[in-house]
Parts: structure tokens; sequence; C-alpha cells
């Protein structure tokens, strides 16, 4: 304490008062101000007022006099190879703490616990709100913060706050176990979607006009068979083959159900994880009456047996023919769903009551053998079907939509569009058996691909006897065609050179 010498301070007492003078003395007891002693104990605080006279004097001498330290010579020598000036370099000053042990001994230690008992930490605080003028709202906080929170049940503490980051939320319940053919009927207001669907004249005119062709991955040529050799080659295989509609169906749809599960639900990997606790997929199927529409139920009831949900929408249930009625009949024993009401409630159903999104759209209304117009002539009919178009058209259901032989709305012998309204724009075409002759009319009339994404095509084995093209000599373009080992094959569409 001896620096302070000849300091003129103030110093202010524990009961209040305080005296002004200048240091004369000072020890570990008592400061001595012009001759008169004051004891530690009394004094609260300190304040210098005024330096010596001489400080600045004595510190600018100090300095002048003070010489400088060198550095060690080996690093000096080293300097020099690469310092500009050559001269040495020098030390930080050091500081002026004092170094005396003796001096360090004899200091009265800082009291920390006594000087941080005299901060009044709440009076601090009490200050800063009072001098806070931004209103709650405003803050960040505020803005994520819910209004009334008390007032809503059921709350945990991490419900006051929106941030849902990496959160996995609740999902809405989940209605799949009580869907059936009792769904009551709804008055919902049907959905906005596209009012046109068909291409602009702009992307038909911009579409090849040359004729088309089919090809396997080897390029070569696939033959096609008109709706009519198709029916021949179904009567045969039934008549002389013993191989009736039955067997054909099973056949058909087991074949399906390997490119269904394969080429679009992901495959094995993702459905034979038993550990996997995400719901399962779904599987919409669009049920007309007749060839297709058999078939579809019996693809629906493979993937039902297999874990997947399908629901199967039924356009009327009255006029579903005999082996329609049956396969629909087995599918609901499996476990699959069959509505059979307004399009409202379909769009209810798959909008609000199941938590899992539509993966794959089976368009099995209309097949090769009739048309849309013929089978549904109604107008309450002719109104959900074009309802139903427009929904499975939008970009979203478009993607996923899969047309056992040829798209709904599509002559299956002309690939004309009597309605294009009824036309559905589908992603995946499948032709069960055979390829047909009107998809590629469709090609050339620009019915299919103008203005549209590419169409995936396969063709399936529907266990047709090899032995059967050799009966007649119409269809002997079709031998060996299915001498290969996979059920099902992607084939190509190319422009006919």
């Amino acid at each position: 304490m001896t620096e302070f010498i000849n300091y003129e301070v103030t110093l202010q007492f524990k009961d209040g008062g305080d005296v002004r003078g200048r240091i004369s003395h000072v020890d570990g007891n008592s400061i001595t101000l012009d001759n008169k002693k004051f004891p530690n104990a009394r004094i609260k605080d300190l304040k210098v007022t005024q330096l010596p006279p001489d400080f600045n004097k004595e510190n600018k001498k100090k300095k002048k006099a003070k010489p400088l330290e060198q550095i060690d010579d080996a690093i000096v020598s080293v300097s020099k190879s690469t310092s500009r000036s050559g001269t040495p370099r020098t030390k930080e000053p050091s500081s002026d703490w004092s170094s005396n042990v003796q001096d360090i001994k004899a200091s009265e230690e800082f009291d920390f616990a006594a000087n941080l008992a005299m901060f009044d930490k709440a009076s601090v605080f009490a200050d800063f709100q009072k001098n806070d003028k931004v209103s709650v709202q405003d803050r960040l906080v505020g803005h994520n913060k819910k209004d009334n929170v008390q007032a809503q049940k059921k709350q945990t503490p991490n419900d006051k706050f929106d941030n849902d980051e990496m959160v996995i939320p609740a999902g809405k319940q989940d209605n799949w176990n009580n869907l059936g053919s009792s769904t009551k009927r709804i008055t919902s207001p049907l959905e906005a979607s596209r009012a046109n669907s068909i291409p602009s004249l702009l992307a038909r005119e911009s579409f090849s006009s040359k004729p088309h062709k089919f090809t396997f991955p080897d390029k070569s040529t696939v033959p096609t068979a008109t709706p009519v050799q198709l029916l021949e080659i179904e009567r045969i295989a039934g008549e002389t083959f013993l191989y009736n509609q039955k067997s054909m169906i099973e056949t058909t749809a087991l074949n399906l159900y390997i490119l269904v599960v394969k080429e679009i639900l992901g495959g094995a990997v993702r459905l034979s994880n038993r550990k996997n606790h995400n719901l399962p997929p779904l599987v919409l199927l669009l049920i007309g009456n007749g060839r297709s529409s058999s078939r579809a139920f019996a693809l629906g009831r493979h993937l039902t047996n297999h874990g997947v949900r399908v629901l199967a929408y039924v356009i009327n249930d009255a006029d579903l023919d005999e082996e329609t009625r049956r396969e629909s009949e087995v599918f609901e024993k499996f476990g699959g769903k069959c509505i059979s009401s307004e399009f409202s409630v379909l769009l209810d159903i798959l909008n609000n009551q199941l938590e899992t999104p539509v993966e794959l759209i089976v368009d099995a209304l209309q097949g090769f053998e009739g048309h849309l117009l013929d089978m549904f002539y109604s107008e309450e009919n002719l109104q959900t079907l074009k309802e139903l178009s427009r929904w499975a058209n939008e970009p979203k259901q478009r993607s996923r939509v899969l047309s056992l032989d040829v798209p709904s709305g599509i002559d299956g012998g002309s690939g004309t569009v009597a309605d294009p309204d009824l036309v559905l724009h589908s992603r995946f075409i499948v032709s069960l058996g055979l390829p047909i002759s009107g998809l590629l009319h469709a090609y050339n009339n620009r019915s299919i691909g103008a203005g549209h994404d590419d169409v995936s095509h396969y063709v399936v084995d529907a266990g047709i006897p090899n032995a059967l093209y050799n009966v007649r000599a119409n269809v002997r373009k079709f031998d060996k065609f299915w001498y290969c080992a996979e059920s099902y094959m992607g084939i190509g569409v190319a422009e006919q050179s």
C-alpha cells in the first residue's frame, strides 16, 4: 500500500461520514491522513481525488532510465537473418505489479465475499424491468408462445410452444378397420381439381405423327393382338386346354402382384421388414365391370394377404358380373375394403380417415373388351366417372395410376377417345398376357403420350399355353412369346423406321 503515499483521497466511513486528506502513512491496520490516523475497520471505501504532483515526472524519468531488456543472444542471432532492420528485438515492457514477497504478504487480501454481499442483484433486475418498455407480444418468445394455455386440456409442458422441429407429431386417428361396404354416405363438397386434363393443341402438334411399335429390351419388335384375337385366345385356352377363367385370373394376379411389389411398392426390402413401425402402403382399386376388374380384385387379394392395405372403389356394384362379384367377396374375406358410394365419400376417406397416402391407383374401370360409355350409361355414374377422372389426372395422383390393358376412356381396338373427360392419363400400363394393338393406335393418334410424362409399359404372363399358338395361323406370331424366366417384362415404345 506504500504506493499510495502523497495521494489525495477521500475516505468514506461505514457510519456515513467521510474525510479528505493526503496519505502520509499506510499499514495493515490503519491509514494516516495528514498525521491523523484512521483504523481500517471504520473505512468503507477509498476514492483517489488527486495524484501526487511529481507522479507523472517520476514515471517519465523511470521509463527513460530503465534499460531495454535484451532477448536471449541465440534468439537475436536467429532474428537478424529475417529482420529488415537488423536490430535486436526487445521484450514487452513488464507490468508494474509488485514482485516483492514481503509487500505481497503485508498487503491486505481482497475480501470477495464481503464485496459480493454489497451487490444487490434483486434491485438491479428490478431497475431493468422498470426501464424496459418492450411489450411481451413484441419479444421473440411472444411470437411462438400459445395463448390461453391453461384453458387447453391435457397439455404437456412442451405444448406451450409451437416448436416442432425434429418431433414426430401424433398421427390422426386412422379409420381403416371401420371401412367397408356399409360406409355411410356423406355430402362433403368435391375438392377443387383440374377442369381440363386433355393435352393442349400445342402439345398435340409437337408430338410425332410417325407410326409406333413396342420393342423388347433387345430392340426387336413386340407382336400385338387385337381385342378380338385376345378373346379368341382365352376361349381356345378354356375349351381346348381346359385353362378356364378362374385359373387365368389367379396366374395373372400373382404375376401382376410380383410386378407391383418389385417395381412400385419398394420390394421385399420394405414389405418383409417386420420391425417396420410405419403403416403399410395403401393401394386403391378403381373397379368397373368385366375382365380387368376381376383381375384387379385378385391382385388386391394377394397384396392384402402380404400386409398391404387395399381399398376398392366400385362405381356400380349392381352391375358386377358373376366372376367379378366372386373375386370381390374373396377379396373382402382376405381383409380388403370395398366402397360403393358417391365419390365425395372416397375423398373423405382418403383425405381425413386414413393416415397413409395412396401409393398406387389401379385403373380397372374398362379393360380392352369394353368402353366406359357402354358400361356406365346413367347420368349418375357418368358424373361420378368424370369426378374420378379429374381427381386421378391431377399431378399428385397421375404419377401413381396403373392401367390394366389400356387406360380407361381409350378404345382398346382403335385407340380413339369418345369423351375426353373420361380419359385417365396413366403412369404405368400393364398388358395382361399380350399387348393390344389399340395402345399403338393411341400413340399414333396422340391419345397417349402427348403433353404428358413418359409412360412405363409392362406385360405380365397370364399362363396361356404356348401350344395354343400353333392351333390357329393368325396367332402363330405369339409362339414362344413367354419363353423366358420372368413372370413379367418391360417393353419400350419406339417410332417405326
